[in-house]
């Protein structure tokens, strides 16, 4: 079982950071485990690129959308970047 796990962590390095501006910002509502609601005002996608080694020693690039500006801020081209719990493409 705990193969299966480490065999589906994919870490990668980010090689792009890209910011898409909204013409407006928007309100995003966003429910929580809890029964908790957030509303926040988005002004744009946030997206890093990640590229990822495969067992074949090839690359992969993997697609991020990151849901909030602290964290697509905090996130710098060459960090280490687990695309695991995120909507990737």
């Amino acid at each position: 079982m705990s193969s299966g796990i480490t065999e589906a962590k994919m870490t990668g390095i980010v090689v792009a950071k890209e910011f898409k501006p909204m013409s407006e910002p928007e309100q995003q509502i966003t429910l929580h485990k809890a029964g908790e609601v957030r509303v926040d005002q988005v002004a744009g996608e946030y997206i890093i690129t990640v590229e990822v080694l495969q067992k074949d020693r090839s690359k992969k690039s993997y697609t991020v959308w990151l849901n909030d500006k602290l964290r697509y801020d905090a996130v710098k081209v060459g960090d280490n970047f687990d695309v695991g719990p995120y909507l990737v493409r």
